[in-house]
């Protein structure tokens, strides 16, 4: 899964899951019951070792929960136009504080979405009621990617990036 730096994603699999591409958190409380729940963007470390999830706050309330007790994390990005998917999992998710600059990075994230959706035939109205507003209160959680998989649907999906 480590690029030629050592870093675990490449500068590909950086900006693209950066991009306007769905994502999706889960996680399972003590239970082993999982809960999933919308992401609303992403933010990369410059070196590509951390990866910060946002979420809506009071959607992923259980999430979060579940989080501060297990600190296990998948997430899974996905690109509508192109069904292009990566899955990263980590052990050490953690919400952490919000910085000045995530939400544009929501805002750019939820647009980017919208017109890779308006791209392929789908009207903005639709988009944007499927990705729905802009959270009140977001909630960012990050974590070190231990485990990274290439998704997309054919025969290579589940193999580990980089091979």
């Amino acid at each position: 899964m480590t690029g030629a730096s050592g870093a675990p994603l490449d500068s590909a699999h950086a900006e693209f899951i950066q991009g306007g591409v769905s994502v999706i958190l889960g996680t399972r409380n003590a239970s082993m019951v999982p809960d999933a729940v919308r992401g609303c963007g992403c933010r990369v470390s410059p070196d590509r070792r951390r990866v910060t999830v946002f979420v809506d706050r009071e959607r992923a309330a259980g999430l979060l929960d579940d989080l501060a007790a297990s600190r296990a994390i998948a997430v899974v990005f996905s690109q509508p136009s192109t069904h292009r998917t990566i899955q990263l999992k980590g052990t050490d998710a953690a919400a952490v504080r919000i910085q000045a600059s995530d939400r544009r990075l929501v805002a750019a994230h939820r647009e980017a979405w919208i017109a890779d959706l308006e791209s392929i035939g789908y009207s903005r109205a639709f988009a944007e009621a499927l990705w729905g507003s802009l959270p009140g209160a977001l909630a960012a959680i990050a974590f070190t990617p231990s485990a990274a998989f290439q998704q997309t649907p054919g025969p290579a999906a589940g193999q580990p990036l980089g091979r």
